[in-house]
């Protein structure tokens, strides 16, 4: 019987941490894809030096 103490070798190997950076790496991604959209949709007469600068901008945002 069990005395509530266990081997932490037995356990089954976690990768919640890798995952969870997985995840926000996608999401990151998926942002910028959703944000370049956006911006070439409703921004189409701004230059591309501005529209680069947003974006910029946008993704040091999504970093904090």
């Amino acid at each position: 019987m069990s005395d509530g103490n266990f081997n932490r070798q037995l356990l089954p190997k976690t990768e919640l941490s890798s995952g969870l950076r997985a995840g926000k790496a996608q999401m990151r991604v998926k942002a910028e894809k959703a944000f370049d959209e956006v911006i070439n949709t409703f921004l189409e007469d701004e230059s591309k030096e501005r529209k680069e600068a947003m974006k910029q901008a946008f993704m040091n945002l999504l970093r904090q």
